[in-house]
Protein backbone atom coordinates (compact mmCIF):
# COMPACT_ATOMS: atom_id res chain seq x y z
CA UNK A 1 0.00 0.00 0.00
CA UNK A 2 1.27 3.28 -1.07
CA UNK A 3 0.50 5.24 2.37
CA UNK A 4 -1.74 8.88 2.68
CA UNK A 5 0.34 11.41 5.09
CA UNK A 6 -1.36 14.49 6.73
CA UNK A 7 1.80 16.87 6.37
CA UNK A 8 0.63 18.75 9.63
CA UNK A 9 0.07 15.54 11.81
CA UNK A 10 1.53 15.10 14.98
CA UNK A 11 3.35 11.63 13.86
CA UNK A 12 4.76 12.83 10.36
CA UNK A 13 7.78 11.84 11.13
CA UNK A 14 7.12 8.33 12.26
CA UNK A 15 4.81 7.53 9.14
CA UNK A 16 7.33 9.22 6.47
CA UNK A 17 10.14 7.36 8.39
CA UNK A 18 7.56 3.78 7.97
CA UNK A 19 6.80 4.70 4.42
CA UNK A 20 10.48 6.03 2.84
CA UNK A 21 11.98 2.65 4.39
CA UNK A 22 9.29 0.70 3.26
CA UNK A 23 7.83 1.20 -0.54
CA UNK A 24 9.75 4.67 -0.64
CA UNK A 25 6.24 6.44 -1.90
CA UNK A 26 3.86 8.27 0.30
CA UNK A 27 1.19 10.81 -1.31
CA UNK A 28 0.53 13.94 0.99
CA UNK A 29 -2.20 16.23 2.13
CA UNK A 30 -1.86 19.32 3.47
CA UNK A 31 1.39 20.48 2.35
CA UNK A 32 0.55 23.58 0.11
CA UNK A 33 -3.01 24.80 1.64
CA UNK A 34 -1.90 28.58 1.15
CA UNK A 35 -0.91 28.14 -2.26
CA UNK A 36 -4.24 26.70 -3.61
CA UNK A 37 -5.77 29.60 -5.88
CA UNK A 38 -1.85 29.78 -7.42
CA UNK A 39 -2.17 26.39 -8.74
CA UNK A 40 -5.31 26.81 -9.98
CA UNK A 41 -4.13 29.64 -11.83
CA UNK A 42 -0.96 27.32 -12.78
CA UNK A 43 -3.07 24.41 -14.21
CA UNK A 44 -4.80 27.07 -16.63
CA UNK A 45 -1.66 28.13 -17.99
CA UNK A 46 -0.17 24.30 -18.46
CA UNK A 47 -3.37 23.95 -20.90
CA UNK A 48 -3.03 26.86 -22.88
CA UNK A 49 0.71 25.94 -23.12
CA UNK A 50 0.30 22.89 -24.36
CA UNK A 51 -2.82 23.74 -26.51
CA UNK A 52 0.02 26.30 -28.41
CA UNK A 53 0.23 25.18 -31.93
CA UNK A 54 3.67 22.28 -32.22
CA UNK A 55 5.47 24.59 -34.35
CA UNK A 56 5.02 27.46 -31.54
CA UNK A 57 6.13 24.92 -28.78
CA UNK A 58 9.09 23.79 -31.11
CA UNK A 59 10.15 26.86 -30.84
CA UNK A 60 11.86 25.96 -27.05
CA UNK A 61 13.02 22.83 -27.99
CA UNK A 62 14.78 20.95 -25.15
CA UNK A 63 18.25 22.14 -24.95
CA UNK A 64 19.71 18.99 -23.52
CA UNK A 65 20.03 17.69 -20.54
CA UNK A 66 23.27 20.11 -19.96
CA UNK A 67 20.74 23.07 -20.11
CA UNK A 68 17.67 20.53 -19.34
CA UNK A 69 14.99 23.23 -20.22
CA UNK A 70 12.19 23.43 -22.75
CA UNK A 71 9.97 21.65 -24.73
CA UNK A 72 10.00 17.77 -25.88
CA UNK A 73 7.02 16.54 -28.28
CA UNK A 74 5.07 12.98 -28.14
CA UNK A 75 7.24 10.63 -28.39
CA UNK A 76 10.87 12.35 -27.98
CA UNK A 77 11.51 11.00 -24.87
CA UNK A 78 11.66 7.20 -23.28
CA UNK A 79 11.95 7.07 -19.55
CA UNK A 80 12.78 3.37 -20.40
CA UNK A 81 15.04 3.02 -23.30
CA UNK A 82 13.76 -0.31 -23.90
CA UNK A 83 10.36 0.79 -24.63
CA UNK A 84 9.20 2.74 -27.72
CA UNK A 85 8.85 7.01 -27.12
CA UNK A 86 6.24 7.84 -24.13
CA UNK A 87 3.30 9.25 -25.16
CA UNK A 88 3.57 12.61 -23.32
CA UNK A 89 4.86 15.94 -24.19
CA UNK A 90 6.24 18.39 -21.94
CA UNK A 91 8.28 21.43 -20.70
CA UNK A 92 11.39 22.36 -18.01
CA UNK A 93 12.52 25.32 -16.38
CA UNK A 94 14.45 26.26 -13.49
CA UNK A 95 15.08 29.05 -10.89
CA UNK A 96 15.81 32.32 -12.49
CA UNK A 97 19.80 31.88 -11.54
CA UNK A 98 20.02 28.87 -14.21
CA UNK A 99 16.99 29.70 -16.76
CA UNK A 100 17.95 31.16 -20.26
CA UNK A 101 15.83 33.98 -21.04
CA UNK A 102 15.53 32.20 -25.06
CA UNK A 103 13.11 29.19 -23.35
CA UNK A 104 10.63 30.89 -21.84
CA UNK A 105 7.51 30.95 -23.47
CA UNK A 106 6.66 34.22 -25.02
CA UNK A 107 3.29 33.57 -26.23
CA UNK A 108 1.55 33.66 -23.02
CA UNK A 109 2.80 36.99 -21.04
CA UNK A 110 1.09 34.96 -17.56
CA UNK A 111 3.37 32.08 -18.29
CA UNK A 112 6.74 32.93 -17.31
CA UNK A 113 5.84 35.18 -13.52
CA UNK A 114 3.62 32.40 -12.33
CA UNK A 115 6.18 29.77 -13.61
CA UNK A 116 8.79 31.18 -11.54
CA UNK A 117 6.47 31.69 -8.25
CA UNK A 118 5.82 28.03 -8.78
CA UNK A 119 9.31 26.96 -8.75
CA UNK A 120 9.92 28.80 -5.32
CA UNK A 121 6.67 27.31 -3.70
CA UNK A 122 8.49 24.18 -4.67
CA UNK A 123 11.55 24.45 -3.57
CA UNK A 124 10.35 26.04 -0.03
CA UNK A 125 8.05 23.03 0.20
CA UNK A 126 11.02 20.55 -0.63
CA UNK A 127 13.24 22.51 2.04
CA UNK A 128 9.92 21.16 4.35
CA UNK A 129 10.33 17.51 3.63
CA UNK A 130 13.71 18.06 4.10
CA UNK A 131 13.53 19.45 7.37
CA UNK A 132 11.64 16.02 8.35
CA UNK A 133 14.42 14.09 6.78
CA UNK A 134 16.90 15.59 9.22
CA UNK A 135 15.13 14.78 12.12
CA UNK A 136 14.37 11.50 11.19
CA UNK A 137 18.25 10.43 11.42
CA UNK A 138 19.54 13.10 13.68
CA UNK A 139 20.93 15.06 11.78
CA UNK A 140 21.93 18.56 11.89
CA UNK A 141 19.18 21.09 11.08
CA UNK A 142 19.53 22.68 7.30
CA UNK A 143 22.68 20.01 6.86
CA UNK A 144 20.26 18.39 3.91
CA UNK A 145 18.64 21.81 2.74
CA UNK A 146 22.33 23.40 2.54
CA UNK A 147 23.66 20.97 0.27
CA UNK A 148 20.33 21.52 -1.95
CA UNK A 149 20.36 25.25 -2.30
CA UNK A 150 22.45 25.46 -4.92
CA UNK A 151 21.53 22.02 -6.59
CA UNK A 152 20.57 21.79 -10.33
CA UNK A 153 16.82 20.99 -9.44
CA UNK A 154 14.20 21.19 -12.18
CA UNK A 155 10.50 21.81 -12.44
CA UNK A 156 8.56 19.66 -14.87
CA UNK A 157 4.86 20.02 -16.70
CA UNK A 158 3.75 17.19 -17.98
CA UNK A 159 0.93 16.76 -20.85
CA UNK A 160 -0.19 13.19 -21.79
CA UNK A 161 -2.70 13.73 -24.12
CA UNK A 162 -6.01 12.27 -26.01
CA UNK A 163 -4.69 9.44 -28.03
CA UNK A 164 -6.51 7.49 -30.29
CA UNK A 165 -3.38 6.52 -33.07
CA UNK A 166 -1.51 3.27 -32.99
CA UNK A 167 0.18 2.44 -29.99
CA UNK A 168 3.39 0.54 -30.54
CA UNK A 169 4.58 -2.93 -29.11
CA UNK A 170 5.26 -2.14 -25.08
CA UNK A 171 4.44 1.88 -25.71
CA UNK A 172 3.42 3.38 -22.90
CA UNK A 173 2.58 6.86 -21.52
CA UNK A 174 5.82 6.68 -19.13
CA UNK A 175 8.22 3.89 -18.64
CA UNK A 176 9.54 1.96 -15.83
CA UNK A 177 12.14 3.24 -13.78
CA UNK A 178 13.53 5.08 -10.35
CA UNK A 179 15.15 8.44 -10.10
CA UNK A 180 18.21 9.39 -9.73
CA UNK A 181 18.32 12.11 -7.59
CA UNK A 182 17.48 13.16 -4.06
CA UNK A 183 13.73 13.26 -4.22
CA UNK A 184 10.43 14.45 -6.49
CA UNK A 185 7.94 16.45 -5.65
CA UNK A 186 4.44 15.56 -7.49
CA UNK A 187 1.58 17.67 -8.50
CA UNK A 188 -1.40 15.93 -10.49
CA UNK A 189 -3.89 17.99 -11.72
CA UNK A 190 -6.77 15.59 -12.33
CA UNK A 191 -8.08 12.77 -11.58
CA UNK A 192 -7.23 10.09 -14.37
CA UNK A 193 -4.78 7.56 -13.46
CA UNK A 194 -1.91 5.92 -14.45
CA UNK A 195 0.72 6.53 -11.85
CA UNK A 196 2.38 2.75 -10.44
CA UNK A 197 4.34 1.39 -8.61
CA UNK A 198 6.35 -1.57 -8.27
CA UNK A 199 5.33 -3.73 -5.07
CA UNK A 200 9.27 -4.05 -3.44
CA UNK A 201 8.85 -7.42 -2.15
CA UNK A 202 5.67 -8.93 -4.85
CA UNK A 203 7.46 -7.51 -7.89
CA UNK A 204 3.41 -6.43 -8.74
CA UNK A 205 2.39 -2.95 -9.69
CA UNK A 206 -0.24 -0.66 -7.63
CA UNK A 207 -1.88 2.15 -8.46
CA UNK A 208 -1.00 5.65 -6.46
CA UNK A 209 -4.22 6.78 -5.05
CA UNK A 210 -5.76 9.99 -6.13
CA UNK A 211 -5.95 12.44 -3.46
CA UNK A 212 -7.40 15.56 -4.35
CA UNK A 213 -5.19 19.01 -3.69
CA UNK A 214 -2.19 16.25 -2.53
CA UNK A 215 1.72 15.78 -3.41
CA UNK A 216 3.46 12.16 -4.46
CA UNK A 217 7.06 12.49 -2.87
CA UNK A 218 9.35 9.73 -3.48
CA UNK A 219 13.15 9.15 -2.76
CA UNK A 220 15.57 8.90 -5.84
CA UNK A 221 18.79 6.71 -6.02
CA UNK A 222 21.03 9.05 -4.75
CA UNK A 223 18.89 9.77 -1.35
CA UNK A 224 18.90 6.31 -1.04
CA UNK A 225 22.41 5.88 -1.25
CA UNK A 226 23.34 8.72 1.50
CA UNK A 227 21.36 7.43 3.66
CA UNK A 228 23.10 3.83 3.64
CA UNK A 229 20.45 2.39 1.61
CA UNK A 230 18.08 2.99 4.64
CA UNK A 231 16.04 5.29 2.51
CA UNK A 232 14.31 3.14 -0.74
CA UNK A 233 14.07 4.32 -4.41
CA UNK A 234 11.44 2.32 -5.89
CA UNK A 235 10.52 1.53 -9.87
CA UNK A 236 7.09 3.38 -11.07
CA UNK A 237 5.53 4.31 -14.24
CA UNK A 238 2.61 6.04 -16.38
CA UNK A 239 0.58 3.58 -18.11
CA UNK A 240 -2.35 3.62 -20.54
CA UNK A 241 -5.63 3.72 -17.92
CA UNK A 242 -7.51 5.89 -20.00
CA UNK A 243 -6.37 7.58 -23.70
CA UNK A 244 -9.36 9.59 -23.92
CA UNK A 245 -8.99 12.16 -21.44
CA UNK A 246 -5.77 14.17 -21.03
CA UNK A 247 -3.69 13.72 -18.10
CA UNK A 248 -1.34 16.84 -16.64
CA UNK A 249 1.03 16.33 -13.89
CA UNK A 250 4.28 18.52 -12.41
CA UNK A 251 7.11 16.69 -10.95
CA UNK A 252 10.00 18.81 -8.96
CA UNK A 253 13.14 16.58 -9.41
CA UNK A 254 15.21 18.06 -6.47
CA UNK A 255 19.08 17.23 -6.76
CA UNK A 256 22.14 18.95 -4.89
CA UNK A 257 24.65 20.59 -6.03
CA UNK A 258 27.29 18.67 -8.74
CA UNK A 259 29.97 18.97 -5.98
CA UNK A 260 28.24 17.72 -3.14
CA UNK A 261 29.72 14.75 -1.83
CA UNK A 262 26.90 11.88 -1.41
CA UNK A 263 28.42 9.86 1.73
CA UNK A 264 26.31 7.83 4.18
CA UNK A 265 24.67 10.70 6.92
CA UNK A 266 23.52 7.56 9.44
CA UNK A 267 26.05 5.96 12.59
CA UNK A 268 25.86 2.60 10.42
CA UNK A 269 29.44 0.99 8.68
CA UNK A 270 29.20 2.39 5.20
CA UNK A 271 27.35 0.28 2.35
CA UNK A 272 29.30 2.64 -0.35
CA UNK A 273 32.27 4.81 -0.89
CA UNK A 274 31.46 8.49 -0.72
CA UNK A 275 31.25 10.05 -4.36
CA UNK A 276 30.34 13.41 -5.95
CA UNK A 277 26.68 13.75 -7.07
CA UNK A 278 28.43 14.71 -10.23
CA UNK A 279 30.04 11.73 -10.02
CA UNK A 280 27.49 9.60 -8.96
CA UNK A 281 25.21 10.42 -12.08
CA UNK A 282 27.97 9.46 -14.36
CA UNK A 283 28.41 5.96 -12.28
CA UNK A 284 24.59 5.44 -13.04
CA UNK A 285 24.47 5.98 -16.32
CA UNK A 286 27.32 3.71 -17.17
CA UNK A 287 25.71 1.14 -15.19
CA UNK A 288 22.01 2.02 -16.87
CA UNK A 289 22.73 2.95 -20.88
CA UNK A 290 26.79 2.92 -22.12
CA UNK A 291 29.96 1.59 -21.11
CA UNK A 292 32.43 3.57 -18.78
CA UNK A 293 34.16 4.94 -21.46
CA UNK A 294 31.78 6.46 -23.35
CA UNK A 295 29.83 7.92 -20.17
CA UNK A 296 33.63 9.65 -19.52
CA UNK A 297 32.42 12.23 -21.80
CA UNK A 298 30.60 14.79 -20.33
CA UNK A 299 28.29 16.22 -22.98
CA UNK A 300 27.44 12.18 -23.65
CA UNK A 301 26.47 11.98 -19.75
CA UNK A 302 24.47 14.67 -19.88
CA UNK A 303 22.37 13.81 -23.11
CA UNK A 304 22.22 9.87 -21.12
CA UNK A 305 20.23 12.04 -18.74
CA UNK A 306 17.72 12.68 -19.90
CA UNK A 307 16.19 9.03 -19.22
CA UNK A 308 15.60 10.03 -15.73
CA UNK A 309 14.42 13.45 -15.80
CA UNK A 310 11.04 12.37 -16.76
CA UNK A 311 7.72 11.76 -15.16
Amino acid sequence: MIPIIDFKSSDVEKKMQEAYTTCGFAVFTNVYDSWFSEFSDWKQLMEEFFRLPLESKKKYEYSGVKENLGYNWLEEETLNPNRPGDLKESYNWVEPARMQEQYWPKEIPEFIPLAKKIERIARMLSYEFFYKFENIFKLPHGSLVEKHMDGSSTMRIIHYPVYDGDIKDQQIRGGEHTDYGSITLLWRFDDVGGLQIEDRETGEWIDAPIVENSIVLNVGDMFARWSNDNLKSTNHRIVNTDLTRSRYSMPYFVDPGRDVMIENFTDEPDKHPPISAYEYLKWRLAQSYVDDDYIENEDVAAEGAKYITNY
